[in-house]
């Protein structure tokens, strides 16, 4: 099997004349079906950014803020599916925005909650499933909540 100039001998493969240097192109990650993140995840971290914060963030601040490797095109579009779903709103910032949640963490996961339930025509079965698998302690405070304590 023959080696080929670059490939197996661990030399450097020339380049065509005028291409960069390989150093000074930056790597992108590639992400193949299996490596996708889960459904959610940059939402959840974009929006963890902006409940740590105590102001308003532009794209570029979130984008600083959660210390990924994303582009801050990929910021700016998950920010404005955020405001387009309404879990977050947006004041002009020079020539963009910046953006607040709209409700804090567990604000929105009731919010969540209640659509799943809108969805469902037979309410009462969805009900009773989740009541269903609730632990004990928190079948409890749910029976605390409805009778109107810890509120």
């Amino acid at each position: 099997m023959s080696q080929v100039k670059g490939i197996s001998s661990g030399e450097p493969a020339p380049r065509p004349h005028g291409d960069p240097a390989p150093e000074t192109v930056p790597e992108r990650p590639h992400h193949t079906a299996s490596e996708r993140r889960p459904s959610g995840e940059l939402e959840s971290t974009i929006l963890a950014a902006l409940w740590a914060a105590d102001t308003p963030l532009t794209p570029g601040q979130v984008q600083g803020a959660i210390g990924a490797a994303l582009a801050r095109t990929t910021v700016t579009t998950i920010l404005s599916r955020l405001y387009e779903k309404g879990t977050v709103t947006r004041t002009r910032a020079g020539r963009g925005f910046a953006y607040t949640p709209t409700e804090d963490a567990p604000g929105l996961t009731a919010r969540r909650m209640h659509s799943e339930l809108r969805k469902e025509e037979d309410r009462s079965t969805v009900l009773a499933r989740f009541v269903s698998q609730l632990t004990d302690e928190d079948e409890q405070l749910l029976r605390d909540l409805l009778d109107g304590e810890n509120r």
